[in-house]
């Protein structure tokens, strides 16, 4: 089947060249066709015809909603919908779990008229979970494989979500990040994702992990994708803290990708403790002469590594977090805090437990209390380190840097990030370009990266069995 983005999807549903029922059909049979192997499908949703169907009929008399009236989108199972679903976290420990309330994301999507499509499969608890488990893996539903080569570390957390958009099961998906789990699964499957800033998109009703680091956001073969997805997911949420602040957008971002780049200034980051591999170094050339062309300044810059292992954090707020979570599910799952899923995994380990599960031990071992010193200077220390991509910015007049690399700087201290593809994943050598930007102003951040793909166009789709 031709490879389409949202774009062209909405252009045909606006131009009545198809409904959203054979859309929705379309897709479900390129899940069939190749998720029993792909295995990035967690569960469809039985509704998803009928929705479109009655899409179809509203579009008729009063119009779409929206640009996503009648896409269908996947989400990642770690997201709350109220309906026939599951939300497992690709744990067996929660696998009874139907949600009794929908996480605001999802109730964003269906008021914007998107179909969804059904869930997707990440590393299990968004990869806290063990740490020797391989990205992609759960014990609900098995390993997730890239559709590049099965040899190839499709990496997560956001795994099912990425593969399922590669291998053109789905146009768009959403997927959360705490520590680089949208950046890592888009970097070696080929495609687009944005972390948006800390705040911008409400996290309630997402399986948590810590809420100083844990967003959502778009995930899709272009920029432009998932700036359109991301105008229908950002706003206040009073169930979100987070999100109640000034700093939300006055104009869509899917605007942004039509500003000139001129003027505009990139720096590319170089670490003092590493190098880059020569095709690393290529792949930076390429993006510097390709954005100075469009008027882009861009700088190279060193920077003294520092210590950002936030392991220590992440264990005290995944305990918290998670034990609130599951109170808020009462009754709709067996399991009612971290301690249950411990004991439940114990019961049967060949099955539940082929990677351990240390990381959940290690997180109970805590006390989980957000106001104990030790965690609180832990926490202090971080936001330091992590905030100097931030100062460095402000200092140097930069609106983004650029590497060849994710790290753990953006998603603590809260900034945004978009990864683009470097080059043409052939081999079993991804490259892709990560830009973090300034908070909030992750409309400049949507521009540069726009900006930068449509001069090297790098993506190319896997060739499928």
């Amino acid at each position: 089947m031709k490879e389409y983005t949202l774009t062209d999807l909405i252009e045909g549903l606006n131009n009545k060249s198809f409904t959203s029922v054979e859309l929705v059909n379309l897709y479900l049979n390129q899940v069939k066709l190749y998720d029993f192997y792909l295995n990035a499908v967690s569960e469809l949703n039985p509704d998803a015809l009928k929705i479109a169907a009655e899409l179809d009929q509203e579009r008729l008399t009063k119009g779409p909603r929206s640009p996503l009236h009648g896409i269908p989108i996947f989400l990642k199972d770690n997201i709350n919908t109220k309906d026939q679903m599951h939300t497992t976290a690709n744990s067996l420990a929660l696998s009874d779990l139907i949600a009794p309330y929908e996480a605001t994301i999802a109730n964003q999507l269906r008021n914007a008229g998107a179909v969804i499509l059904g869930k997707t499969n990440l590393s299990e608890f968004a990869h806290f979970m063990s740490y020797s488990m391989p990205s992609g893996y759960g014990s609900r539903n098995g390993q997730v494989i890239n559709p590049y080569n099965k040899k190839l570390d499709p990496l997560g957390s956001s795994t099912g979500s990425a593969v399922a958009i590669a291998a053109n099961m789905i146009p768009v998906a959403i997927g959360t990040e705490t520590n680089g789990s949208l950046m890592a699964p888009a970097y070696y499957n080929s495609i687009v994702s944005i972390k948006p800033t800390l705040g911008l998109v409400s996290r309630y009703g997402i399986i948590p992990i810590s809420g100083n680091q844990d967003t959502a956001g778009p995930m899709g073969k272009t920029v432009a994708d998932c700036a359109i997805l991301l105008d229908q997911i950002v706003g206040q949420d009073i169930n979100d803290p987070s999100t109640l602040h000034d700093n939300h957008p006055r104009e869509f971002y899917s605007k942004a990708i039509k500003k000139s780049v001129r003027g505009m200034s990139v720096g590319i980051v170089h670490f003092s403790n590493h190098s880059y591999k020569d095709e690393e170094k290529k792949v930076l050339l390429e993006a510097k002469n390709k954005l100075g062309k469009k008027g882009v300044f861009v700088i190279d810059i060193v920077i003294k590594s520092g210590s950002m292992n936030n392991l220590k954090s992440l264990l005290y707020e995944f305990k918290h977090d998670l034990n609130h979570y599951l109170k808020t599910v009462e009754g709709s799952t067996k399991m009612k805090s971290l301690q249950d899923i411990i004991s439940f995994n114990q019961e049967d380990p060949e099955v539940r437990l082929k990677y351990g599960q240390t990381i959940l031990i290690d997180s109970d071992k805590t006390s989980g209390q957000l106001d104990e010193p030790k965690y609180l200077s832990i926490r202090k220390k971080l936001l330091k380190e992590a905030n100097r991509f931030e100062d460095l910015m402000q200092k140097l007049h930069l609106d983004a840097l650029l590497s060849t690399r994710w790290s753990s700087y953006a998603p603590i201290a809260g900034n945004p990030s978009i990864c683009v593809p470097g080059k043409p994943l052939i081999d079993l050598k991804p490259i892709s370009v990560v830009f973090v930007g300034k908070k909030f102003d992750d409309a400049t951040l949507i521009s540069i990266t726009h900006a930068y793909e449509q001069a090297t166009k790098h993506r190319i789709p896997p060739t499928l069995e």
